[in-house]
């Protein structure tokens, strides 16, 4: 990618976030999203602890694989509080940096 691709590319994203902003109701649907998201992580987990238990393998392999695959499982899902946290903290600091005037007053 050039260097002018990437410039036209930041503009877009640079006009896409000024129209977001300026939309109404614009958190409310980034908020709903992240809600979204994270209820359906929440409900995947449940399944896949609900499945897991449950599968049978034939080969010493295979249960050595998905003993590491549920090792992992359990770590990522260990993990993932911490990052809906950040996210919500992230949406929290950017509407603190919106409610400070977006830029007026500034020379």
């Amino acid at each position: 990618m050039n260097l002018l691709s990437r410039f036209v590319a930041w503009c877009y994203a640079t006009l896409a976030w000024a129209d977001f902003k300026k939309a109404q109701g614009g958190y409310a649907k980034v908020v709903g999203g992240l809600v979204a998201l994270l209820i359906t992580i929440i409900v995947g987990i449940l399944i896949y602890w609900q499945i897991s238990g449950g599968i049978t393998l034939t080969t010493d392999a295979a249960n050595t694989s998905r003993d590491g695959v549920n090792t992992m499982a359990t770590t990522v899902f260990g993990l993932l509080p911490i990052v809906a946290i950040v996210v919500v903290g992230g949406i929290l600091i950017s509407l603190v940096i919106g409610f400070g005037g977006s830029g007026r007053g500034r020379r």
